[in-house]
């Protein structure tokens, strides 16, 4: 009997260890723009939040640190086809909050961004 709590217990710690190695690396909004190509989670204050309708698309974009247009800024893209995923509208969800947004850190026109596709990838930190 002890022996299978052993076992049990080691394969616990192991699934621990394992699932920690694949988490997502937290870096500040203003550093994002270091790990393009990586997928992390970046935190920061959101700033701005808007829905585009009529943009081609209808995106949402989350600016965090700075706004929109200082190139300084990072952005949360939702795209229109993924806006139902989200129980609340995203741009009144978001506004004003402090989130962490976890994917690939891709780049647009020199400012670095994430494309949220549901809202597992961003949490309301405060």
């Amino acid at each position: 009997m002890k022996r299978v709590i052993g076992i049990g217990l080691l394969a616990l710690a192991l699934a621990l260890i394992g699932g920690a190695a694949l988490a997502a690396k937290v870096v500040s909004w203003d550093k994002a723009k270091d790990h393009v190509g990586e997928k992390v989670t970046v935190k920061g204050p959101v700033v701005a939040a808007v829905y585009k309708p009529k943009i081609k698309s209808s995106p949402t974009f989350i600016n965090i640190g700075k706004d929109y247009p200082d190139k300084g800024r990072f952005t949360v893209v939702i795209w229109g086809r993924d806006r139902d995923n989200f129980k609340t509208p995203p741009e009144k969800l978001y506004s004003g909050k402090t989130i962490e947004v976890t994917g690939e850190v891709i780049t647009y026109k020199g400012v670095p961004e994430i494309i949220a596709n549901s809202p597992k990838q961003v949490r309301i930190v405060d």
